[in-house]
């Protein structure tokens, strides 16, 4: 390519980004003020009976802290016979509401107010806030034991900026809006992430379980593999010919169409309109990231430059996995993908703390891996993302009241449970092979060998703790599903079934 021609692509692709940056926020602007109209037309008020109940619980909160609220026996719920409610509910949209009213939007208002301009963010804040004296903020915080916001407070008061305070009413009523266009960002970065060439995606093409199925494996290999091949190739999505560009028009133009449906789709909005302070609101945002920060653990790296690719190798995993891992040594692609996946965990977390529907998300993630593997398309990559998925986001799941630990108890949450050990079992065998430099037939005889010896530890294990009643049910729900006649006279239950 000449100069002249690479200044013209550099150009180009410079005007596509200003462009798609500004149909961006074009499209977040108007996802949040779309979301505003109750609160134009009947003020800052919480309507529906969930998020008044909502409301309350999170004002509990705010006037109480944690640790009376995890305990608090609610006398005018569920009237006469009340409700332990910290331990009923999920409690991350009321933790969500008061820290945002406590901390993040008074520095936020006070920065912006202060700095806006300097920075391009404009200078203008909520006309809801009420302005307060940071150092006087100060010293009151400092008074009821609060020594880091105490000397946050300070600290912006040092700067001559402003304490600006937002009712909590105000920020109950705003949650869905504000969480409403930032899924719709959310949802936005998993088209671009799945439709960019932001890594080269080698595999492992070790082959696939089906491969060794008589007349399937042959279909597989002999037309399906070449007819995809050939489409790739002429549709332009043939990622070994587009290695010079990770942002494509494609992709770009994907991701701006992504949030305009995901801004304005029925669904979404009606979970996500200001004053509807309900679960879903906040849990929609949470459970989006989650689904992107696990495809960005799964980007492709770099290619090796000294691995040699030929059309129809199946063992290019195994050169790969020679340059870059073995033993007890990680590529960097490896412990980003390690990286990425231990964050969709904390998002998880923060799916489970918003939502019961956090079973989806989990299984949704457990099944993505298990097809991968199924797929041929186990590498380190693979293994290191889902374990630190499931490790961080099972470790904090179970400090939710509500979970407790349903996550390794609950039948409707083993899966991924068992997906976790399948990807240890999985990957030993691999690294058994590259140590060992192993046939395929020789892995297979070794896959065969181990897994005999994990099921059999699985059946002893599973046969001693199903008498005691260590697995719970299925919940009425998921049996509804499934089941009709499986009723539970519940029409809230039922009608959610």
């Amino acid at each position: 390519m000449s100069k002249g021609a690479s200044v013209l692509r550099s150009i180009a692709a410079a005007i596509l980004i200003a462009t798609s940056l500004h149909y961006t926020n074009e499209l977040l602007t108007k996802a949040y003020t779309a979301r505003l109209k109750a609160v134009e037309d009947y003020g800052y008020i919480i309507h529906e009976f969930d998020p008044y109940f909502n409301f309350r619980a999170a004002q509990y909160l705010y006037d109480n802290g944690w640790k009376r609220f995890v305990n608090w026996f609610d006398y005018m719920s569920w009237y006469p016979l009340g409700r332990p409610v910290g331990t009923t509910i999920y409690p991350g949209m009321q933790v969500t509401a008061v820290w945002l009213t406590k901390a993040w939007l008074p520095v936020w208002f006070g920065f912006k107010e202060k700095f806006g301009q300097l920075v391009g963010f404009g200078g203008s804040i909520s006309s809801r806030a009420v302005a307060k004296s940071a150092l006087d903020v100060s010293k009151s915080l400092s008074a009821s034991g609060s020594s880091v916001m105490s000397t946050v407070a300070n600290l912006m008061g040092s700067f001559g900026m402003k304490w600006n305070e937002m009712s909590l009413n105000d920020v109950c009523c705003l949650i869905p809006a504000w969480f409403g266009a930032l899924a719709t960002l959310t949802t936005g970065l998993i088209a671009l992430e799945c439709s960019s060439n932001f890594g080269y995606n080698d595999g492992n093409r070790f082959g696939t379980v089906l491969d060794d199925i008589p007349i399937i494996g042959y279909f597989l290999q002999k037309i399906v593999t070449p007819m995809r091949n050939f489409f790739a190739h002429y549709s332009g999505m043939d990622t070994n010919a587009t290695k010079s560009s990770s942002l494509q028009t494609v992709s770009l133009l994907s991701m701006v169409a992504t949030m305009f449906f995901m801004s304005i789709v029925p669904a979404h909005m009606m979970r996500s309109v200001a004053g509807g302070y309900d679960n879903e609101s906040v849990a929609m945002t949470a459970m989006t990231l989650v689904f992107w920060l696990w495809t960005r653990s799964l980007r492709g790296g770099a290619p090796i430059s000294d691995v040699t690719v030929t059309d129809g190798d199946d063992n290019v995993g195994f050169k790969i996995r020679q340059k870059q891992d073995s033993g007890f040594t990680f590529s960097p692609q490896t412990r980003s993908s390690f990286l990425f996946g231990a964050l969709a965990g904390l998002a998880y977390f923060n799916m489970v703390a918003a939502w019961g529907g956090y079973v989806f998300v989990i299984n949704l993630v457990g099944a993505h891996a298990a097809t991968l593997i199924l797929l041929g398309r186990h590498s380190s990559k693979l293994h290191a993302a889902y374990s630190g998925f499931y490790i961080v986001g099972t470790a904090l799941a179970v400090q939710v009241p509500v979970v407790g630990w349903t996550p390794i108890r609950s039948l409707e949450q083993l899966g991924p449970l068992f997906v976790f050990f399948g990807m240890q079992f999985v990957e030993c065998c691999e690294r058994i092979r590259v140590r060992d430099n192993l046939t395929r037939s020789q892995i297979w005889l070794l896959r065969v060998r181990i897994g005999g010896l994990a099921a059999l530890a699985g059946v002893i294990v599973i046969s001693a703790l199903w008498p005691t009643g260590y697995f719970g049910p299925i919940s009425s729900r998921v049996r509804g599903l499934f089941v009709p006649h499986t009723k539970t006279g519940n029409p809230l239950v039922d009608s959610v079934a």
